[in-house]
């Protein structure tokens, strides 16, 4: 949008633009041997205006030039905006590949504290309740390659866990886990939930922070306004 302000015999033209697009009508100038974005913004509007020699000054023509101006910085800004497209869509997929990696790193990391060790396959083998007792948590999808996973997490409930039941998910939690996790999280005044999930993956590691989430998600969790501090529903 172009404002027409009159001062004495000069005209003040005011063009707003977004942030990121007078960023790059700064390095085109740069580039085009400007010392100021606003001279090269003029020279724009002065080649423009010559066009249109004849051109009287009413609203039609001022119209018509508003016009003339947007589409010429438009066709400026195209060819930047579209590479910027680009190395948004690459900078994504890399931190999607990153993701995975690092999923792919936590699994294995934790599936030798499911399965059996090399001690354990020589007769001492750890009961499921001494597994949830030494991870605090126990996630569905820690247990995929169990047969049947359900059963898996009916046995820890019968041994006295708590587990949550959700549509395609289970959660086992050890009470005495779930009971240092909720005195953590009702100490915490601070609304933010990314603040919070930082303080809770600092005392419980990732998968306190992965418990926080899903909770917020399934209304387990959240933040009472009256009492300044997170509850649950649980």
């Amino acid at each position: 949008m172009i404002h027409l302000e009159k001062i004495k015999k000069n005209v003040i033209i005011k063009i707003e633009l977004p942030e990121e697009d007078y960023k790059i009508l700064s390095k085109i100038a740069k580039s085009k041997g400007y010392t100021l974005t606003n001279d090269y913004i003029r020279e724009i509007i002065i080649d423009a205006a010559e066009r249109k020699e004849n051109m009287q000054i009413n609203k039609e023509s001022l119209d018509q030039l508003s016009r003339k101006i947007e589409k010429t910085v438009q066709d400026l800004l195209n060819p930047f905006t579209q590479k910027i497209d680009e190395l948004s869509s690459r900078i994504a997929d890399l931190i999607e590949s990153l993701e995975e990696v690092k999923e792919e790193k936590e699994v294995k990391e934790e599936k030798p504290l499911l399965k059996e060790s090399k001690e354990e396959e020589k007769g001492k083998k750890k009961t499921a309740v001494e597994i949830l007792r030494e991870q605090g948590v126990i996630f569905s999808d820690d247990v995929r390659w169990l047969r049947n996973p359900d059963a898996y997490f009916k046995k820890l409930e019968s041994s006295g866990a708590l587990v949550l039941y959700f549509d395609n998910e289970r959660i086992a939690l050890d009470k005495e886990y779930w009971n240092r996790f909720k005195a953590k999280l009702e100490s915490i005044a601070i609304r933010d939930a990314k603040e919070v999930e930082e303080l809770i993956i600092s005392e419980f590691g990732e998968n306190g922070g992965k418990l926080f989430n899903i909770l917020i998600k399934k209304g387990l969790v959240y933040y009472d306004e009256s009492l300044n501090a997170w509850t649950t529903n649980k």
